[in-house]
């Protein structure tokens, strides 16, 4: 299996250390995170970790090590404290606060800096904080970007062409996940909301002097698969999968519900689905340790696609 890009790997630590309710030893901690990010020989693996341990650390990143509970101080583990992250923020899930504090540690623009700074947004220091000669990731930062950022924090209404339609968005959340700047919000010709992959515009952004109203119950950033993508309605499918998977899927899959757990171990797990060819091909992945059950049709969809490529 090809090996994780590493600021994917890191985001993905980042976001497990701040969920954890126990420090989480190394070998914990491989086995949480998604085949490929860290390597299955031992000493490889050991390695890159403590590479990636420090270089969070040296990013100002509070990775602690704590003593396991219920083993007497001989086995030690690493988390980071929620607390010591969230400052006055709101409440925000392990996914976007992983993203928001690598992001603040370590992103940097390709163009000029943001109008609105992404350390502001992070809450920890100003633009004379901001050490400008340390190693940062190269990931998208265009006028795409920064236009987001500025109606975001500024609750503006935006509008862009997106699949060759121009769309008006009361927008709620950026977040930068699985390698992608993601917009979620509400799309005012469908009046419902959508989330939007910021490399996939195809126009520059215009933001209007028209404030919006905090939602109640804003719309999330969910994870960047390609299957929840599109604008068909989402169909639940129930997957069922075999125990081997279970750690990798619910760790990788966070939005799917799980719905049973069988006494041999299997899950089964229901997602919502929009783009039925990129789930068949996830399900595919698992070879004979998955199984599609529900709906009858996508079931038998998937039968008659594997069929023909047999």
């Amino acid at each position: 299996m090809a090996a994780m890009k590493k600021l994917e790997r890191l985001l993905d630590l980042v976001a497990l250390l701040l969920e954890t309710e126990r420090p989480l030893t190394r070998h914990e901690i491989r086995d949480a995170l998604p085949p490929g990010a860290y390597a299955d020989e031992d000493e490889s693996f050991r390695r890159t970790f403590e590479r990636d341990k420090d270089e969070l650390r040296d990013l100002g990143l509070p990775i602690v090590l704590e003593a396991v509970p219920g083993s007497d101080g001989s086995r030690t583990g690493y988390r980071i404290h929620r607390s010591e992250m969230e400052a006055d923020l709101p409440a925000l899930d392990p996914e976007e606060l992983a993203s928001l504090a690598l992001a603040s540690a370590m992103v940097g623009f390709d163009e000029a800096a943001p109008e609105v700074p992404i350390w502001m947004l992070g809450g920890a220091g100003g633009a004379a904080d901001l050490d400008r000669t340390r190693p940062v990731a190269e990931v998208p930062g265009d006028s795409v970007v920064r236009d987001l950022m500025r109606a975001v924090t500024g609750g503006l209404v935006v509008s862009f062409v997106y699949k060759g339609e121009r769309r008006e968005v009361e927008p709620h959340y950026l977040v930068f996940t699985k390698g992608h700047w993601q917009l979620s919000g509400r799309d005012r010709k469908r009046l419902a909301g959508r989330q939007y992959r910021c490399d996939r515009f195809e126009s520059g952004v215009d933001v209007s002097d028209e404030r919006i109203e905090t939602p109640d119950v804003p719309i999330e950033v969910r994870e960047d698969h390609a299957w929840q993508f599109g604008d068909a309605e989402p169909v639940p499918v129930k997957l069922l999968v075999d125990e081997r998977h279970v750690t990798w899927l619910t760790g990788f899959l966070r939005s799917a519900e799980i719905i049973q757990r069988r006494d041999d171990g299997s899950i089964i797990v229901q997602e919502l689905v929009r783009e039925s060819d990129a789930f068949r091909s996830f399900v595919l992945t698992f070879l004979d340790g998955a199984e599609v059950l529900e709906p009858a049709w996508f079931r038998q969809e998937m039968v008659d696609w594997l069929e023909a490529l047999a």
